[in-house]
């Protein structure tokens, strides 16, 4: 559960900011708050995807290599 933005807390007592003001800057921090978890996720995602290729190209190239081995030893 998020606490309410209490401007005495951070603000000083002399600054004068509108309702209006703390609501756009909610807004910036919800929108800063968003284009990072979308920037971790998108790293997230690409190294998964990476190491997952990675596997896979083993993986092939592993069983190229023992189907080579098979034509070689099995001749017709």
């Amino acid at each position: 559960m998020r606490r309410q933005f209490d401007p005495k807390r951070f603000l000083p007592a002399t600054c004068s900011l509108l309702p209006a003001a703390f609501k756009r800057l909610r807004k910036g921090q919800t929108a800063v708050e968003y284009l990072l978890v979308t920037v971790v996720l998108t790293v997230a995602f690409s190294m998964v995807y990476r190491v997952l290729q990675s596997y896979l190209t083993t993986q092939f190239t592993q069983g190229g290599v023992i189907i080579l081995r098979m034509y070689k030893e099995d001749p017709w």
